[in-house]
């Protein structure tokens, strides 16, 4: 091959190998942000992605360059019978009123929906930080706390799809009360605690609460344990009996 045609052929080539490259990069970065399997966390690099896109009209407190580039953002489960999956995401730009993020999103890394969740400073009721957000067969939920003087409640709001926060109600799950319970010239505590069994069109919670809790708590004057199934109608969860739950404090 003569110089005249390799001079022909070099712009050409270099041109195919710069647009391989580019090509080859946007699919990387594309594969970075694509959620795969059942569930798991999401990196700082994935998060990043989605937190800047749906918090791109707000006021931002703190860099997103200067948060620790090792710390999980949230977590991820994909939905029954769907390739999409529905995240949960801290806003961890945003320190002067805490929030979360609740998005669906679909096979390619794209957000289908976005929903802003508001909850307090103080997360009694989460074991961790990633503990507030979590699936029960194929509904998913977010943990909301009632904080006091010695008192932690936890709500849950269910849902299977996302959709604006004030459009749901909580649930009541659990609750420590460290002063409810006055005996013997002194203040015990009373605890709520529940298991959740699903149905097809409804959920049963099993309650148990307990009054004049010890110290230690092993001991306590009563013990009481009822049923409440609530019942998803126009988007509220609808209790077929209030009747106990009303007497309790939360």
């Amino acid at each position: 091959m003569n110089v005249s045609k390799l001079k022909i052929l070099l712009p050409i080539v270099v041109v195919l190998v710069l647009s391989f490259v580019s090509t080859e990069n946007k699919r990387m970065l594309q594969d970075e942000t694509i959620l795969k399997g059942d569930s798991g966390f999401v990196s700082f690099k994935v998060g990043k992605k989605y937190l800047l896109e749906v918090k791109k009209n707000d006021t931002i407190d703190i860099p997103i360059e200067s948060i620790n580039k090792n710390d999980t953002l949230g977590k991820f489960y994909k939905k029954e019978n769907s390739s999409n999956f529905i995240l949960f995401l801290k806003d961890i730009l945003n320190k002067t009123s805490p929030c979360q993020f609740i998005l669906e999103v679909d096979s390619n890394g794209k957000i289908v929906k976005s929903e802003r969740y508001v909850n307090g400073f103080y997360l009694c009721c989460w074991n961790n930080h990633l503990d507030g957000f979590g699936k029960i067969n194929d509904y998913f939920y977010l943990k909301s706390c009632g904080t006091g003087s010695a008192f932690c409640a936890t709500q849950l709001y269910i849902f299977k799809e996302v959709i604006p926060q004030d459009d749901l109600n909580p649930i009541i799950k659990g609750l420590f009360n460290g002063t409810c319970y006055f005996a013997k010239n002194k203040l015990k505590a009373c605890v709520l605690d529940s298991k959740i069994e699903t149905k097809p069109n409804s959920l049963l919670f099993h309650y148990e609460y307990k009054k004049g809790i010890s110290r230690n708590g092993k001991r306590y004057k009563e013990i009481e344990n009822f049923d409440v199934e609530y019942t998803l109608i126009d988007k509220k969860w609808i209790a077929n009996d209030t009747l106990k739950l009303n007497k309790i404090q939360y």
